[in-house]
């Protein structure tokens, strides 16, 4: 796995690009904070979201947009190749506010020629390149996706269920528990988990967690201290946060964080 990381001059954002993942674990259901885009270099692979499968094969490009939980299985992981850039904060709320209100998606497949894009805007972000530069070409790529959507997945929306992931966004650093949840929303827990699993692919409890492992994986891009780490992250202790991380990654923090240096 190649990952590094940029910051811009002039947003200050950290950049991920993160090139052939191809360690099993990395494809149990998970999510990411980000705003994330992507090629198939190689090979092909089953995207599900909402219990929706995509096809996605070599030449393909993606999109998958904040907080959508989704599971990619490699078809052959022996003949599988990708990169993915993951874009915060500045770029991810633009590029939100561009989509409108019609056009609400989960995971988009796009053409060849985001493909192309997104191949030299991770080859530019990976480079010697001025920021300007590199800043500039983000924007592009970004502007170019937008006006091109060809497939979509759209994402189910419950007003009560969006409303309680909403909260558990806010707050997933705190003790929540079900019982608040059940008074603070009006609905019944037994309901809450099985619509909430029906929406998100994952349980609240579950999905708190992997904003906790994503939230840790942020820190660790400038932190190094594990234990601090994993406090900072509403972990109980390093043993707690080590065991959560690999069944959350397929790794462990020490591992990810040398992988990320």
């Amino acid at each position: 796995m190649t990952v590094k990381n940029l910051r811009t001059a002039k947003c200050y954002e950290i950049i991920e690009v993160k090139v052939s993942d191809s360690h099993p674990h990395a494809y149990k259901p998970h999510l990411h904070s980000q705003l994330s885009i992507g090629i198939i270099e190689s090979g092909e692979t089953i995207l599900t979201i909402d219990e929706v499968d995509c096809h996605f094969s070599k030449g393909d490009a993606v999109i998958i947009m904040p907080y959508v939980v989704h599971n990619c299985q490699p078809v052959d992981i022996t003949n599988w190749a990708f990169t993915m850039i993951y874009l915060d904060d500045t770029y991810k709320d633009a590029f939100e506010k561009s989509l409108g209100k019609d056009l609400k998606i989960g995971v988009a497949k796009l053409g060849p020629q985001e493909f192309s894009l997104i191949k030299n805007l991770s080859r530019t972000l990976l480079s010697e390149h001025h920021a300007f530069s590199k800043e500039v070409e983000i924007i592009d790529c970004l502007s170019t996706i937008i006006d091109s959507i060809e497939v979509k997945i759209e994402k189910t929306f419950d007003t009560h269920m969006d409303a309680i992931r909403d909260y558990i966004n806010e707050y997933f650093l705190k003790e929540l528990s079900l019982d608040d949840l059940e008074a603070r929303f009006h609905v019944d827990k037994f309901k809450m988990i099985r619509s909430f699993k029906r929406l998100y692919n994952t349980t609240p409890s579950a999905y708190q967690l992997q904003l906790k492992v994503d939230y840790a994986k942020q820190l660790m891009k400038t932190e190094s201290d594990l234990a601090s780490v994993a406090l900072a992250s509403g972990f109980y202790d390093q043993a707690h946060f080590t065991r959560e991380f690999k069944k959350t990654t397929g790794m462990t923090p020490k591992y990810y964080l040398t992988s990320i240096k």
